[in-house]
């Protein structure tokens, strides 16, 4: 007899992150959709305000943890119906969002429906550790090891971090906005994501 893809535990937490990422789920066996604008929380992340995004992730569970001395948010997203997402991480400059950082559970059926949940809304990642092509292992029954990315509309990146050692990372990233924070991320009160923080 054939293992399932996904067991009917793991499935409440599937057809809760479909909700979550504003899509229907779909099995691995159907056409995955062509990328375009990168969503989070039901929020356009190009140029999103970091306080709609904030606003946006608490109301979909996420528990505010407080704030880092570089500026980034912190919160814990293990209650927020996605399977694998433990804590978020939520990096902003002046204008705005640059970056949402999951911290993920690294093994197990969490894991493997987080992976599958990807493959079935974004298709699979067209690049992993700088190689160009597809990557049908990604949606397997154990995690891969590297880095796998996917590709959207104005310069935005989906990046799945699964190091040998480590966390295990899923982020959201302005790859071009990332880029020009070369320094530490602005203080609370050039940023105003700081007050962000105390307001929840």
């Amino acid at each position: 007899m054939s293992r399932p893809l996904i067991d009917r535990r793991a499935l409440g937490g599937l057809i809760a992150a479909g909700l979550w990422l504003g899509v229907p789920v779909v099995t691995l066996g159907q056409a995955s959709p062509v990328p375009g604008e990168l969503t989070l929380y039901g929020v356009r992340l190009k140029g999103a305000a970091t306080e709609a995004f904030v606003m946006a992730a608490l109301k979909a569970g996420a528990v505010p943890l407080g704030q880092r001395a570089d500026g980034s948010l912190n919160f814990d997203t293990r209650q927020a119906g996605v399977p694998a997402l433990q804590r978020l991480t939520v990096v902003s400059d002046a204008a705005g969002l640059v970056s949402a950082q999951f911290v993920l559970k690294a093994y197990g059926q969490e894991n493997e429906a987080l992976r599958q949940l990807l493959v079935s809304k974004y298709g699979l990642p067209s690049t992993a550790d700088g190689a160009r092509r597809p990557f049908p292992a990604f949606a397997a029954r154990f995690a891969p090891r590297g880095s796998f990315d996917w590709d959207f509309a104005g310069g935005m990146k989906l990046i799945y971090r699964q190091p040998a050692l480590g966390d295990a990372t899923l982020s959201y990233t302005d790859v071009e906005r990332a880029q020009r924070l070369s320094s530490p991320i602005p203080a609370p009160s050039s940023s105003g994501a700081g007050s962000l923080i105390n307001r929840f």
